[in-house]
């Protein structure tokens, strides 16, 4: 992402940006406009992916994957996340 996103503001508050003519002013709006609208696309896809994770947990399910990620419910409901980390991460 540039460092101009609109939800960024820099130290002195929203930066401005100067363009010299109507077609690059537009094409800067245009590539963010669609650059957001891919952003939600993956996001609502993403929302939706855990979604689906969830409810195969409410179904029974007791391992799900989601991205890189696998969520499974342990036997020992004590068992917590640092007790079942690797032995090399401290």
């Amino acid at each position: 992402m540039d460092d101009d996103d609109d939800f960024m503001s820099g130290m002195g508050g929203p930066k401005t940006k100067r363009y010299t003519s109507r077609q690059e002013i537009l094409a800067k709006l245009e590539g963010r406009a669609a650059m957001w609208e891919r952003v939600a696309r993956d996001n609502k896809s993403r929302a939706e992916d855990f979604e689906d994770a969830a409810q195969r947990i409410r179904n029974g399910a007791t391992v799900v994957t989601v991205g890189r990620t696998t969520y499974f419910l342990a036997d020992d409901e004590s068992t917590t996340r640092d007790e079942t980390a690797d032995d090399t991460v401290s």
